[in-house]
């Protein structure tokens, strides 16, 4: 370090000064790097990278969707169908086929439609495992299944589905096209009739803005403040019986089951008019209120 002394000579009539310069440091040589560095670039890179993930986010949502498309009622789909489904061209459906396939989340079969491929069948198992009332519910649908003989269905709801956990076929040989108790567009069956009833207000009325009307048949309820009192009724009695309000000729029988204090789950028991007679009913009524009550108890002692 060196330091330099400036003396200043003045005019007489002013007093002589000496200023002392500060030191400074010997030149290296070597520019000073500025001590902040420029953020446009972070910034740049910043902005790329959330373009980036939300064009990931886009591409798994899509491929989710398409994936969605496939249920017991259509399980196959051709490409074509896809494509026009979501109103996109081929050319990029066929990419998204393409990378599910690659996983073996779906399969094309001879004829050129695609279904869902094997490796979909672990992660149903998981899903299984994972759900806590399927192995406290399993033994009281089986006795429900060998008393009645009829279909007897466990189903959770799932926003505004109605999604089918569980399901024992009718032991008799006249079976019943199963059919989804779907809530939208109108909740005509005794499963999505139930699970509504019973959903926390706010869920209800949301789900209720959805709705539109649809006579399904000539027994089914075809205004909104008709459903609205049948719902003050089902809330009053503790189920649903259903008598040809979905499907002609169909009968069926639903109990809420609680978890947390909310009708999350019920339970359905459902056959031919030919079968489950009206000296039929009230035993069924109350068999599978006892049920859907017992196995409430059992989510709740695992729950607290």
């Amino acid at each position: 370090m060196r330091s330099e002394f400036v003396r200043c000579w003045c005019e007489p009539s002013v007093k002589r000064s000496v200023f002392t310069m500060r030191s400074m440091p010997k030149p290296t040589g070597r520019p000073r790097l500025p001590t902040r560095r420029p953020t446009t670039g972070r910034r740049n890179a910043a902005n790329a990278a959330s373009t980036k993930t939300s064009s990931a986010n886009s591409t798994a949502d899509r491929a989710i969707d398409i994936l969605l498309l496939f249920t017991e009622e259509r399980p196959t789909w051709l490409m074509a169908e896809i494509a026009a489904h979501f109103d996109m061209p081929r050319s990029t459906i066929y990419r998204y086929l393409a990378s599910l396939r690659s996983y073996a989340l779906i399969i094309e079969d001879d004829s050129g439609g695609y279904r869902l491929g094997p490796k979909i069948f672990p992660l149903a198992q998981a899903a299984r495992a994972g759900t806590s009332i399927l192995s406290l519910a399993q033994p009281y649908l089986d006795k429900l299944n060998r008393e009645f003989g009829e279909a007897v269905t466990l189903y959770e709801r799932v926003g505004h589905e109605s999604i089918p956990l569980l399901r024992l076929e009718s032991r008799h040989s006249v079976k019943m096209i199963y059919s989804r108790g779907q809530m939208l567009p109108w909740p005509a069956a005794a499963s999505s009739k139930v699970l509504l009833a019973f959903a926390p207000p706010g869920d209800q009325e949301a789900i209720l803005r959805l709705l539109v009307p649809v006579r399904f048949t000539g027994s089914t309820i075809r205004s909104l403040p008709l459903l609205r009192r049948a719902f003050k009724t089902i809330r009053k009695q503790g189920y649903v019986y259903s008598d040809q309000e979905r499907e002609e000729g169909v009968r069926a029988v639903a109990a809420p089951i609680f978890s947390r204090g909310e009708g999350r789950y019920c339970i359905t028991v459902s056959g031919p008019l030919f079968r489950l007679t009206t000296k039929k009913i009230p035993l069924m009524i109350e068999t599978v209120c006892k049920t859907a009550s017992d196995i409430t108890e059992g989510l709740k002692q695992r729950e607290y």
